[in-house]
């Protein structure tokens, strides 16, 4: 006698999609793709503009820079030399307050106050190494 029926495999339906998920989704993306490509379009411009103006000023500064020497005649060394924050260097200069370091040595050993007898006890029972015969 059976009480029980006996399981029945489960029924799986695959279910995708809809179509209008998937248009919503490539709308999405060529949405993504448009604006993307504006972006970029919009940065290069801007950093051409900005390299463009660079080498314009780069190009004012150096014709200014030959004016300077044709008419002083010292030229950008003069310039460079007189700036505000012209770095000037010496040599073997020694610091007032150098500090300066000494060379290793070893260190002094406090002597030993262990001092060890080879006569002092003779060799009988309790004396020596103990090893629990």
């Amino acid at each position: 006698m059976c009480l029980f029926k006996a399981p029945k495999a489960p029924e799986i339906v695959y279910q995708g999609p809809s179509d209008e998920d998937v248009a919503a989704s490539t709308a999405a993306l060529e949405d993504f793709k448009t604006t993307t490509a504006a972006n970029t379009k919009t940065f290069q411009d801007s950093i051409n503009a900005q390299i463009t103006a660079a080498q314009e000023s780069t190009a004012s500064l150096m014709a200014s820079l030959a004016d300077t020497k044709a008419t002083s005649g010292a030229g950008v060394e003069n310039i460079i030399n007189d700036a505000p924050y012209a770095v000037v260097t010496e040599d073997n200069v020694t610091p007032e307050d150098a500090q300066t370091t000494a060379a290793i040595s070893k260190k002094k050993k406090k002597p030993s106050t262990l001092k060890i007898s080879t006569g002092g006890l003779s060799a009988s029972a309790g004396t020596g190494v103990n090893y629990g015969v």
